[in-house]
């Protein structure tokens, strides 16, 4: 199997088997430590960007870097590819396209769309708009949930950057991309837009499990809540339209679990996001054909 994921694998990564769902909290770091010691080194150096902040922010520019594609049992680095985002923000919608190549000169350029929540970027690949590679490829695209971080003065982007069949869905091996931008932070301009998923406050303790992630049907999202307090829970795509809100109530401090059906939506990408009295998480999955 490692040979023929070697044969075919282009970056975008072949569908191979085992298939793999979204990294965990915990499995972020391990995944982290598979990157090289330059990209570590950098992201080692970079600072979270505050929420405050990349409300402030307008994130439109071009990010160049690495993407780290793991062998399908995540334990090491397959191949390194040249990877860029070229990324327009208009409110909290990201809209571009993403660049990568091979060591030996294949590449894709590849439409991207998005959405910033709090002090992350949520993307996805959907339509590849120029390309070069041979026959027996298979292209799957990205998906992300990267962390904002500044630099000297830059802005960074990082984090595991999932990788799924353009149709079904169906995952494939994943990697990792760490990106810089080449100019430094501007503020927005005041005609800067907002919707439902702009002032939110971030906070490190609140946390939300989805699990499984790619999902079928139906979904658990669990979470601790230390204290009594009103919570929303609420389903976006990834453009940042409200599909539905699965919870809006107090709720009495403790352990809760969440059951959402999603039998009814389109397979694609879209985002959860948790408001604890004001305090907000998010996270991305996937409805997929098939886990």
């Amino acid at each position: 199997m490692q040979n023929v994921i070697q044969k075919f694998a282009l970056g975008f990564t072949l569908f191979t088997l085992p298939l793999v769902s979204f990294a965990t909290n915990k499995e972020v770091n391990t995944l982290q430590n598979l990157v090289p010691k330059d990209a570590k080194t950098l992201i080692n150096k970079t600072k979270e960007i505050s929420v405050a902040e990349a409300n402030a922010t307008n994130f439109t520019g071009t990010y160049t870097g690495k993407r780290y594609q793991y062998t399908a049992d995540h334990t090491q680095i397959l191949r390194t590819y040249t990877y860029s985002m070229q990324i327009e923000q208009k409110g909290d919608q990201i809209t571009g396209t993403t660049n990568i190549t091979a060591d030996n000169g294949d590449y894709a350029v590849i439409k991207l769309r998005g959405i910033v929540i709090s002090s992350k970027l949520y993307f996805e690949e959907y339509q590849i708009e120029e390309q070069k590679k041979s026959d027996d490829m298979v292209w799957c695209f990205k998906v992300g949930e990267l962390q904002l971080g500044k630099n000297k003065g830059n802005t960074v982007v990082y984090g595991p950057t999932n990788s799924y069949t353009s149709i079904n869905y169906y995952p494939c091996t994943g990697g990792y991309t760490v990106l810089e931008k080449e100019t430094t932070l501007k503020p927005a301009s005041s005609n800067k837009e907002s919707n439902q998923l702009s002032n939110v406050t971030d906070h490190s303790d609140l946390n939300i499990i989805i699990y499984p992630n790619p999902f079928v049907n139906n979904i658990t999202a669990q979470y601790n809540l230390t204290k009594d307090a009103k919570v929303t829970v609420e389903l976006f795509d990834i453009n940042g339209k409200l599909i539905s809100t699965i919870c809006n109530e107090s709720q009495t401090s403790g352990d809760h679990n969440l059951q959402i059906d999603g039998s009814k939506l389109s397979n694609g990408v879209y985002v959860l996001k948790l408001n604890v009295d004001g305090q907000i998480t998010s996270k991305q999955i996937i409805k997929s054909a098939s886990n």
